[in-house]
């Protein structure tokens, strides 16, 4: 049986002008010898960080996606006669303030809120706060989140004002004294930074090379601060967890209010992964394009080979952002020692009735470039046993889901720091020997299309896009 095997060593990348050479190929002699025989191509790949990069493999791009269910599936004519619809509406009917947190990942949304609050029939002088949360990882995602919150700015309903804009991931998961005494200055009070021209602010952050994930908290106009009896509505479009921000509230608040019967009215989009009872207006979306679907339409099944420690993250993604198990996708913890055993790595593909089989490993743990060469040595010889298995038998792919740019000392006993800079460019190997090189040819896409390729090799439907492409005349004739 024919199958498609990923091996993915995540921050593996071309060298950027300024890294600090590591000798890739020295370190990886089996990655090496594979360039000779391959095809090869290359991503731009935006995510230097793991969890928005296996987001982009297995889902692809969600929030068109997302954005249709909200229009299509909640915000329509029908909402009105939606309990959790009433129940908001009702909150509000004392003149209360309204304060909706959202995730600015696509300008698409404005439109959505919009449509919500033309619904509610608010009186002229009800307030509406919009209330921004950013997710991005990394400060070079400010230009292209500086364009959607411009966007969603100019395109609000007059009623709805941007109020306060914060990193997601500045407070910790359990919030600490400092992080509760901060989410009451901002959200209680608006003291903070006030930047009416947020654009300026967030090119400040962008120079200043913080992560928007982790920006302190600015507001962009005044009186958005919440109080008593406020709604909050959380307009999320998937199972988001907001649970640290929620504590902090409770926790601020009868020190705020100076009671201990205060009544906050919390509702959510869609239900959120909280341990928190909220009224939702939707349980989730499902996404037909998560691994799992397709797997199941295929009738196929995955193996994914993992640290165990990202287990659980994986499985969530790879079921369409739900935390259930799927009868197609098994997972085996990645174990060096193991994969470094032919046998075992010959029976692990060959021996097993999986159609898909990846190998998750990851290069950007060291904390010594001696460390990371040694790490990738550990990592070539599995590689070199998965690839005398899979030749002239199963479509293999070697390629990277993000990059990496840190700054390591060399050794243990030399402190020199050096930067090792892979952050943009990503190598994509491809054999098969069912495409010869003279007819078909890779070509760049979108992380998502590696794994939709893969598939593809072993499940010929032509709704999934793939990077392998027949090569016309011309090209045919050149690279014969």
């Amino acid at each position: 049986m024919k199958k498609s095997v990923l091996f993915l060593i995540n921050g593996l990348g071309i060298e950027r002008q300024g890294s600090y050479s590591i000798s890739i190929d020295q370190c990886m002699p089996n990655l090496a010898r594979t360039k000779e025989t391959s095809f090869f191509t290359t991503a731009i790949i935006n995510s230097v960080e793991y969890k928005s990069a296996y987001e982009s493999f297995f889902l692809g791009e969600t929030y068109k996606k997302e954005v249709k269910y909200i229009n299509n599936g909640i915000v329509n004519d029908n909402i009105i006669n939606n309990p959790t619809f009433i129940s908001l509406k009702n909150s509000l009917s004392n003149g209360n303030k309204l304060h909706v947190f959202l995730e600015p990942t696509n300008d698409l949304i404005a439109d959505s809120l919009n449509e919500l609050i033309k619904k509610l029939e608010l009186n002229k002088e009800q307030k509406v706060f919009l209330h921004l949360l950013l997710t991005q990882q990394t400060p070079t995602e400010y230009k292209k989140l500086i364009d959607i919150i411009n966007y969603i700015k100019y395109h609000l309903d007059t009623r709805i004002t941007v109020g306060f804009i914060i990193g997601k991931e500045l407070i910790s998961e359990n919030p600490t004294a400092e992080d509760i005494d901060m989410v009451r200055k901002v959200f209680f009070y608006c003291s903070c930074e006030r930047w009416t021209e947020t654009e300026v602010k967030l090119k400040d952050l962008m120079n200043s090379n913080i992560r928007p994930c982790i920006a302190p908290g600015f507001s962009a106009t005044n009186g958005c601060n919440i109080e008593d009896n406020d709604s909050i509505l959380f307009f999320n479009t998937r199972k988001s967890n907001y649970d640290k921000y929620i504590d902090a509230l409770y926790a601020n608040a009868p020190r705020v209010f100076k009671k201990d019967d205060f009544k906050l009215n919390l509702y959510s989009l869609i239900r959120l992964d909280t341990k928190y009872n909220i009224t939702c207006f939707a349980e989730n979306i499902i996404y037909e394009n998560s691994l799992s679907n397709i797997l199941a339409k295929a009738n196929l099944k995955a193996l994914i080979v993992t640290k165990n420690e990202n287990i659980n993250y994986i499985n969530f993604l790879v079921n369409g952002l739900n935390h259930v198990k799927s009868p197609n996708v098994d997972f085996v913890v990645l174990d060096d020692n193991n994969l470094s055993n032919p046998t075992y790595v010959a029976n692990l593909i060959d021996g097993t009735n999986y159609n898909l089989i990846i190998f998750d490993y990851h290069m950007d743990v060291s904390k010594t470039v001696n460390e990371l060469k040694a790490g990738l040595e550990v990592i070539d010889k599995a590689l070199g046993n998965v690839v005398n298995t899979c030749v002239n038998k199963h479509s293999l792919f070697i390629t990277s889901l993000y990059g990496i740019k840190k700054e390591l000392p060399i050794a243990p006993y030399n402190d020199e720091m050096v930067t090792i800079d892979y952050e943009m460019q990503i190598p994509i190997f491809f054999f098969d020997y069912t495409f010869p090189r003279s007819k078909y040819h890779l070509v760049p896409g979108e992380t998502n299309d590696i794994l939709n390729t893969a598939i593809r090799c072993v499940w010929d439907n032509k709704e999934l896009t793939t990077l392998v492409k027949t090569k016309g005349l011309l090209t045919s004739l050149l690279f014969k």
